[in-house]
């Protein structure tokens, strides 16, 4: 059980990891020159589904999605305990390795350069500073859509590790380990895997396309999730607290 578990997490991990692995083998580099399209807002409101407060929209909106999967009511109240123990795991460890790595957003990396000053600079200012530094900077690009200047302003925080990826990778692998363990495998089930994988694989596109990661930042937080899912649910496998349904 175990060990099928950690094949089924590896492989969405694996897909996951593809889009960060094509963006190297194809050279692709985000660049402040780059111009948006409009069929690319629906990516804007995608990746604002894992923004701070949306996100917590995000999560009981997905955590509902798994009622009909479970048997019992009160496994699907384990396991929603279960992915919120997950999203303070996973984002806790965002947060500290983001403190202890500072590394710059890539489109934080563009406006230093156009606005003569230095990346450190910009972050030892206070978060309010430097959002009012990118909206004035933002106010004088008339290429950009204003859909996502805004965007710009609120993301002044640091770029390693990827905490929109981290959040998405996790909600794939809660839905691939849950599925897995409880032993369901019908078109509801099925249909939520493929659902989640999309979205999350689309999260990923979007913080590359938008300037607020590179894809090191991507990968290392595609594998954080996998780690930490692997041990939740090779504990939840042995300890049995689910059973699989017939």
């Amino acid at each position: 059980m175990v060990m099928n578990m950690l094949k089924r997490l590896s492989l969405y991990t694996l897909l996951l990891c593809l889009v960060p692995l094509f963006v190297w083998l194809f050279s692709w580099q985000w660049s402040g020159s780059l111009i948006f399209e409009d069929y690319e807002h629906p990516l804007y409101w995608l990746t604002e589904s894992g923004s701070v407060p949306y996100a917590i929209i995000t999560c009981g909106v997905f955590a509902l999605l798994f009622l009909p999967l479970f048997p019992q009511r009160k496994q699907w109240i384990l396991a929603v305990a279960v992915m919120a123990f997950s999203m303070v795991v996973t984002q806790g460890l965002k947060s500290g390795l983001k403190n202890a790595f500072t590394e710059p957003r890539p489109f934080v990396t563009y406006v230093a350069d156009q606005t003569g000053t230095s990346t450190e600079a910009f972050y030892a200012q206070d978060r309010k500073a430097r959002a009012q530094f990118v909206e004035q900077f933002y106010q004088t690009q008339a290429s950009v859509p204003e859909w996502i200047k805004g965007h710009y302003a609120s993301e002044v925080g640091y770029s390693f590790p990827s905490g929109h990826t981290i959040f998405a990778a996790s909600w794939l692998m809660l839905t691939v380990g849950f599925v897995q363990l409880i032993g369901n495998r019908k078109g509801r089930a099925k249909l939520l895997i493929a659902f989640m994988s999309c979205w999350a694989v689309l999260m990923l596109v979007s913080r590359l396309r938008f300037g607020m990661h590179y894809p090191i930042d991507l990968l290392i937080s595609v594998l954080i999730a996998w780690f930490v899912h692997w041990v939740i649910f090779a504990f939840l496998a042995k300890k049995q607290y689910f059973q699989k349904t017939e």
